[in-house]
C-alpha cells in the first residue's frame, strides 16, 4: 500500500461504518430551553481497539421531530456548548464531537487506539501536512472516519428527519470529504477551501508552481478539499474570509467551481476578515440550512459575476446579476485591492458606483494607483431575503493608463473614508468557536468625538492593511501622525507587523498614553518608537505589512497621515 496514490473514490470505497455504536449518555442538563447531553459512542476499529468518540449532543426541549446538524470545530478546539446551544435554539438537534483527542488535562475528549495515536492533533506531526505513506495513514482520514460515525449516530436517533454538516476551518476541510463520500442533506464549510499544500505559494505571485513528488501527489489526491469537490453529493455553501492567513482566498473559488454542477451551491466572502465570519455570513448559514434541512422556501442566490474592463477610458468592474433574477437586490458593493500577491494582507477598499444599468450590469470605478501593475476586485450582493453572495476574485494586469488612475497619497485615513479599509484586530475570546463574530451592532463604527468631528472605533481594536499598498507606503524615515480621542484616560498600543524572510513575523509595539477628556490628542511616532519583544527598534515603518490599534478603553482615530 505504501506510495499508492489514493483518490477520494479508492480511499473510501471499503470503509466500514456498520460497527455497533455502543452509545453512552454521560450526563444530561437543560439550559435555556435546550437539552444538552455529554455522550460517548464507538467509532471505527483500528489495531486492537475502537475509537471512543466524545461529543456534545443538544436538541430543543420537547419530543417533536427535528433536523440535525453535525458541527465540526477547528482541529485546535473541542466541542463548544455555546455553539451547540445556538443551533439548538434555532430548532436543530446538534452533535458536536471532539476530534482533536488528547489535550492537556482535559478528560472530555475522544480516545484513539494506540495504533492511530497520530489522530490526536497534538501528536499528528507530519501526518497533518504530509501523506508519507498513503492518505489513509493521516490524521485527516481518522477525523473524517470519526465524522462519518457521527453522521451514523444522528441517523439512528428516531426523531431526526434530515442530517446536514457544518465545518469550521479544519472541520470544514473534513466536511468536504463528508459531502463527497456520504449522504447529507446539505453541507456548509466555513473558512475552508482546500489548497493546503500550496500555502505560501501565491496564485498570482512570481513563483506559482508547487514542487511535486509522490508524497505531494498522495496528499493532493486523497486529502485536499479541491479533489473532493467534484464528488460532492449535496447542496454546498462556502463561507470564506478574504484575509484569511490559513486559507488561500484567491484559490477558494477554484474549489467552488469544481463542485459537481448538478448540486446547488452558493459562495460568500467576509471582506477583510481573517479566519472568521460576521453576522452576514452567519445569516447565510442559517438561511441555507433552513432550506435544505427544514425544507423551507428560501431564495438562495448564486455567486454574481464580475469582470474588470475599460469603460469610456476608465478602469471599471462590471457586475452581472442576471443569475439571480428570482430575488430582489438590496445592495451591491465592489471591493478593490492592488498588486499584493498575498491575499491575507490585501487592503480591500469599497469602489464608487459609476452607473447602474440593469441590462448591462452595475459598473464601478476601479480607481487604481497610476503605477499599479495588477488590480484585484470582487463583488458582494445582498438580497432583500437577507442572503448575501460574492463573486470570485477577478484579476487584471494593468498595461496602460486609464483616466481614473490616482496619485500616491500621504493620507492613510480620514473620517471622510467612513468605515472603509479598517477591520477588527483582537478577537481572542470574543468569537463563538473561534469562528463566528455574532453581535447586534457593526464591529467597526464611526463614533462622535469632540467639536462634532467623528472618528473610527471598534471594541475589538482596529487593523489596517493600507500600509501594504504601494500608493500609501511611507517614504524612508517617515513619521506617522494621527488624531486620537478617548473620553477617559487610557493607554493605546500601536503595533506594526513585519514578515520575516523565513516566513515568520515580528511584532513591533509602541505604547501611548492619553489623559482623556473632550479634546482630540495628536500623536506623532517614528520607527524608533516601535520595539519588538527583545527591545529591538524597527528599522523602517515601510517594512510593516499591517498595523493595529488597541486599547481596553473606548477610543477613536482620525486623520492618519505620513510626515
Amino acid at each position: 500500500m505504501a506510495n499508492k496514490i489514493l483518490t477520494p473514490i479508492t480511499l473510501w470505497s471499503d470503509f466500514n461504518e456498520t460497527l455497533p455504536l455502543q452509545p453512552q449518555i454521560l450526563s444530561d442538563s437543560t439550559e435555556d430551553g435546550v437539552a444538552v447531553s455529554r455522550v460517548r459512542f464507538a467509532g471505527r476499529a483500528a489495531g486492537d481497539g475502537r475509537v471512543n468518540i466524545f461529543a456534545l449532543f443538544a436538541r430543543p426541549v420537547g419530543d417533536k421531530d427535528c433536523p440535525a446538524v453535525l458541527v465540526l470545530p477547528d482541529c485546535r478546539l473541542t466541542a463548544d456548548k455555546t455553539l451547540v446551544k445556538m443551533f439548538a435554539k434555532k430548532g436543530y438537534a446538534v452533535l458536536m464531537p471532539d476530534y482533536r483527542g488528547v489535550w492537556g488535562e482535559e478528560t472530555d475528549h475522544t480516545v484513539y487506539p494506540q495504533a492511530i495515536d497520530y489522530a490526536n492533533y497534538s501528536l499528528a506531526g507530519r501526518r497533518f501536512n504530509f501523506a508519507d505513506d498513503t492518505a489513509r495513514e493521516t490524521c485527516w482520514y481518522e477525523w473524517t472516519a470519526l465524522a462519518r460515525y457521527c453522521v451514523r449516530y444522528l441517523r439512528e436517533q428516531p426523531f431526526i428527519t434530515n442530517v446536514g454538516a457544518v465545518g469550521l476551518k479544519a472541520g470544514g476541510e473534513i466536511v468536504w470529504q463528508l459531502a463527497a463520500t456520504c449522504d447529507l442533506a446539505c453541507a456548509v464549510t466555513v473558512c475552508a477551501g482546500g489548497w493546503r499544500a500550496y500555502r505560501g505559494i501565491f496564485k498570482y505571485g512570481d513563483n506559482t508552481e508547487l514542487k511535486m513528488d509522490d508524497e505531494r501527489y498522495r496528499f493532493l489526491a486523497g486529502i485536499e478539499s479541491q479533489s473532493y469537490a467534484q464528488y460532492v453529493r449535496c447542496p454546498v455553501l462556502m463561507l470564506c474570509a478574504t484575509n484569511d492567513e490559513n486559507m488561500d482566498a484567491d484559490r477558494a473559488f477554484d474549489t467552488y467551481a469544481r463542485i459537481n454542477p448538478e448540486m446547488q451551491k452558493s459562495f460568500y466572502f467576509a471582506a477583510r476578515y481573517d479566519g472568521h465570519i460576521g453576522n452576514t455570513g452567519l445569516n447565510d448559514l442559517f438561511h441555507f440550512i433552513e432550506k435544505y434541512l427544514k425544507e423551507k422556501d428560501r431564495f438562495i442566490p448564486e455567486p454574481v459575476a464580475v469582470a474588470i474592463e475599460e469603460d469610456e477610458g476608465d478602469l471599471v468592474a462590471r457586475v452581472n446579476l442576471e443569475r439571480n433574477t428570482g430575488g430582489r437586490l438590496d445592495y451591491c458593493d465592489v471591493f478593490m485591492a492592488e498588486d499584493n500577491p498575498d491575499a491575507s494582507t490585501r487592503d480591500w477598499t469599497i469602489c464608487p458606483l459609476k452607473r447602474d444599468d440593469r441590462k448591462e450590469g452595475m459598473v464601478f470605478y476601479l480607481n487604481v494607483y497610476k503605477n499599479a501593475g495588477r488590480v484585484f476586485a470582487f463583488a458582494k450582493a445582498k438580497y432583500k431575503s437577507g442572503f448575501a453572495v460574492s463573486s470570485k476574485i477577478a484579476v487584471k494586469k494593468i498595461e496602460k493608463q486609464y483616466a481614473n488612475m490616482t496619485d500616491r497619497s500621504r493620507i492613510l485615513y480620514s473620517s471622510e473614508n467612513g468605515r472603509d479599509s479598517f477591520t477588527i484586530d483582537n478577537t481572542s475570546g470574543k468569537l463563538i468557536a473561534d469562528c463566528f463574530l455574532n453581535n447586534d451592532s457593526p464591529p467597526v463604527v464611526m463614533m462622535n468625538g469632540p467639536f462634532g468631528i467623528r472618528g473610527i472605533y471598534s471594541p475589538y481594536g482596529l487593523k489596517l492593511f493600507r500600509i501594504n499598498e504601494e500608493r500609501y507606503r511611507p517614504a524612508e524615515g517617515a513619521l506617522l501622525k494621527f488624531d486620537f480621542y478617548s473620553p477617559q484616560p487610557c493607554t493605546l498600543r500601536v503595533n506594526l507587523i513585519v514578515f520575516e524572510a523565513g516566513g515568520g513575523r515580528d511584532v513591533y509595539s509602541c505604547t501611548l498614553s492619553a489623559n482623556g477628556g473632550e479634546h482630540w490628542s495628536n500623536f506623532v511616532v517614528g520607527a524608533k518608537d516601535f520595539k519588538n519583544s527583545v527591545n529591538k527598534p524597527l528599522g523602517q515603518i515601510r517594512d510593516a505589512k499591517f498595523m493595529t490599534f488597541y486599547s481596553e478603553s473606548v477610543f477613536c482615530l482620525n486623520n492618519l497621515i505620513w510626515l
